[in-house]
């Protein structure tokens, strides 16, 4: 019924046989940080991880493979979303990025608190609905729920306590 596996011969790991694989990533899945990267290339080649470091740097010289290119897309892909500061720079520390890169990349988003303030208030009206919350129970839930989604406390707040009658 199943056919017999083959012995078949491991391929051999070099240094242009690493650099493929790192190529072929990139262009089928699209950009990756560096470490993100080296993580994957150690994961498959486990037993020979002697040209991985080489192969990524030469990626890196290449400018194929820019943590900080990679991070400021990312960045401004995320400020489009509704979610909060807090939460774009925990999603790019998640990703392996330096904090330095994060807050150069944060450094450059145009964003004001007052758009944050206009997310935070669509989000809030999404779940909660558009009448200002009074019910401390009720209160806390969407202010947990707007912290989670990475808005400072005081911009839940004004959103939670907002209403069309204030400005």
């Amino acid at each position: 019924m199943y056919s017999k596996k083959q012995n078949t011969k491991p391929q051999v790991i070099s240094y242009e046989r690493v650099k493929g694989y790192m190529l072929w990533m990139i262009e089928r899945y699209g950009n990756y940080s560096a470490k993100t990267l080296l993580h994957k290339a150690n994961l498959l080649f486990k037993d020979d991880t002697q040209y991985n470091e080489s192969a990524l740097a030469y990626l890196i010289e290449r400018d194929i493979v820019n943590d900080l290119r990679y991070a400021q897309r990312l960045t401004e892909s995320l400020t489009e979303k509704n979610i909060g500061l807090n939460k774009i720079k925990e999603k790019l520390y998640t990703k392996g990025f330096s904090s330095q890169t994060i807050n150069e990349c944060i450094g450059s988003v145009e964003t004001t608190d007052e758009d944050y303030f206009e997310k935070a208030l669509i989000l809030k009206i999404r779940r909660f609905g558009e009448e200002p919350i009074e019910e401390i129970k009720l209160k806390q839930k969407a202010l947990r729920h707007l912290i989670s989604k990475g808005f400072s406390y005081s911009i839940a707040n004004k959103a939670i306590s907002y209403s069309d009658d204030e400005y």
